[in-house]
């Protein structure tokens, strides 16, 4: 089962530069997307219809402002998934954050997870929703659920997560807040599965500033994630960052489990 997960700073705007395309070429059975930023119902019809014939959509923009967050879930027909939009909690559900999908005891878990904002505006905003999400990560291992978690989580765990820590120490996505935020979902029982199997390997980011060349020179920071349960730890057979592949200021993530 191929699992992926992509930030593409807004589905039309990336529909304009070969989606369709990598779509077919990397033939994901499931598929996280984050900041759609539109209605479904405002995607141009031949895409829709050709989307439609092999995934299931679960499309989840925001309420609370058109064209802003909002996140989706693709699922192949064949494999049978079940998709419920939001948490729960109507703070998060307004801006589209988290899909859940199921199939028999997996629980996809994925979304766009809130920045902190310049100024760190909302901070406590995204440090509730992650002691809301890891409470609710919990309550399905409990219920025997095996669990991913994945998206845009906005947030670098570590310094070799980063080309620039010392430098972005204050800054949205490398706080201690936020890092030590990011532990609990750790303490819920999941593992960063890229890390687990690269530790120590620097120059793994998945997304860029648009300024001063940072992608050509690779400086840029590791924020999008697959967090999975120990449990489905044996069945992982890769786990991938495609920084080849354009079309946003972040690049597909993959997770392959057997």
């Amino acid at each position: 089962m191929r699992l992926y997960s992509w930030n593409v700073n807004g589905f039309r705007s990336v529909l304009k530069k070969g989606f369709m395309d990598w779509l077919e070429e990397a033939e994901p059975d499931v598929l996280s997307l984050q900041e759609i930023r539109c209605e479904w119902e405002e995607v141009d019809l031949a895409v829709r219809r050709q989307i439609e014939s092999g995934y299931d959509v679960c499309w989840f923009p925001a309420t609370s402002k058109k064209g802003y967050a909002g996140s989706a879930t693709l699922s192949k027909k064949d494999l049978g998934f079940t998709h419920a939009k939001g948490l729960g909690i109507d703070g998060y559900d307004a801006e589209g954050r988290m899909i859940v999908s199921t199939r028999g005891n997996l629980a996809f878990i994925a979304g766009y997870f809130p920045n902190a904002s310049q100024g760190l505006v909302r901070l406590p905003f995204k440090r509730q929703f992650a002691r809301d999400l890891a409470a609710f990560v919990a309550a399905r291992h409990q219920a025997g659920q095996q669990v991913v978690l994945t998206g845009d989580m906005n947030v670098a765990p570590e310094e070799i997560d980063l080309a620039r820590p010392k430098d972005n120490v204050k800054n949205p996505g490398f706080t201690p807040e936020e890092r030590e935020d990011f532990k609990r979902y750790l303490e819920a029982g999941l593992v960063d599965v890229l890390r687990e199997r690269n530790p120590g390997v620097a120059g793994l980011y998945t997304w860029w500033t648009a300024r001063g060349g940072a992608r050509e020179r690779n400086v840029g920071w590791r924020i999008d994630l697959f967090l999975a349960s120990r449990g489905l730890l044996d069945r992982v057979k890769d786990a991938r960052i495609h920084a080849d592949v354009l079309g946003s200021d972040h690049c597909p993530i993959s997770l392959e489990l057997a």
